[in-house]
């Protein structure tokens, strides 16, 4: 091989070395067919369930959930068609106890939220119907990690 010929081969592995580089970075911050890539939902109760109270209102992430201070996607509970955005409970962790809901039928929607509270994308919902019920406002906390506090504006 010529030194031409060397010096062109070197030149086309770098490029290609470079291509493959940048193929496998990008693949690894592409968002899924038709959005973000984020996700988020209700795991349980299930659309439709009989409950008392309290229960536990499950969710499923596909990113950390945690208190914004530390820069974590947060979820922003919203009950029976309250705006995500105005009257909702803070939710920090996947697990939460809710409690404070009258007997009878509810609508809970979860709403996926950035650390500045600005909405994320994802959002699920579910109808439950709510046995005994409780008289108040109704709270949320978590049963398993992350922190929470009740919020509302």
């Amino acid at each position: 091989m010529d030194r031409t010929s060397k010096r062109w081969f070197g030149i086309a592995a770098l490029v290609l070395a470079l291509v493959l580089l940048a193929t496998a970075c990008g693949k690894k911050n592409t968002p899924a067919a038709g959005g973000s890539g984020l996700t988020l939902k209700i795991t349980a109760p299930i659309d439709g369930a009989s409950v008392s109270e309290p229960f536990t209102l499950e969710v499923d992430s596909s990113v950390p959930l945690g208190d914004p201070s530390t820069g974590e996607h947060h979820v922003h509970l919203c009950i029976d068609g309250a705006s995500c955005d105005k009257t909702y409970k803070l939710v920090y962790g996947n697990s939460f106890d809710v409690t404070g809901l009258s007997a009878g039928k509810h609508t809970l929607e979860v709403s996926l939220r950035n650390a500045d509270h600005s909405a994320a994308g994802p959002t699920d919902t579910v109808t439950i119907t709510v046995s005994g019920g409780a008289t108040g406002s109704p709270t949320a906390s978590p049963t398993s990690g992350g922190g929470y506090s009740y919020g509302g504006g």
